[in-house]
């Protein structure tokens, strides 16, 4: 399974153009949250609702992968009821990518791929999920170098 994640495009549907010409085969596009566009506008992106959003997305998004759920919310935000059956939980809004691990939860951001809060050009994440070697990979918009790759267990 490979998924596309940006977040916090803020009106910059050219850069999600540009990404899905980019990587046409991922199984999910995912957008947590502040597109400040319409579904139509960020196809084939799903998003969630992010704080600068005007359109009717969902609040939170739940998949099924290989490892276990991925939930995707705007805000950095999550209860220990939502995440019982959780491995990824992918968040928005502070414009900064990180992946950490609590126990065995994934946290994942993937910055902003417009307006980034941390020093690069922008980043987007692709997070490849497979039985035995999985990884989550951080890229520059701009360059389109890896930043960061970072294994799954």
């Amino acid at each position: 399974m490979k998924i596309l994640i940006v977040s916090d495009s803020h009106g910059n549907d050219e850069i999600l153009r540009e990404l899905y010409k980019m990587y046409p085969n991922m199984d999910y596009y995912l957008h947590a949250g502040d597109s400040q566009s319409s579904l139509m506008a960020i196809y084939p992106f799903d998003s969630v609702l992010g704080n600068c959003d005007f359109y009717d997305f969902d609040l939170v998004r739940k998949i099924s992968t290989p490892k276990g759920y991925l939930l995707m919310r705007h805000y950095p935000k999550y209860s220990k009821e939502e995440i019982k059956d959780v491995k990824f939980f992918i968040h928005g809004h502070t414009h900064v990518a990180r992946v950490i691990k609590e126990n065995e939860l994934y946290v994942i951001c993937p910055g902003s791929v417009s307006l980034p809060r941390d020093g690069t050009n922008g980043t987007y994440m692709i997070i490849e999920i497979n039985e035995n070697n999985s990884t989550i990979t951080t890229f520059d918009v701009e360059t389109k170098n890896i930043l960061t790759r970072e294994k799954i267990m």
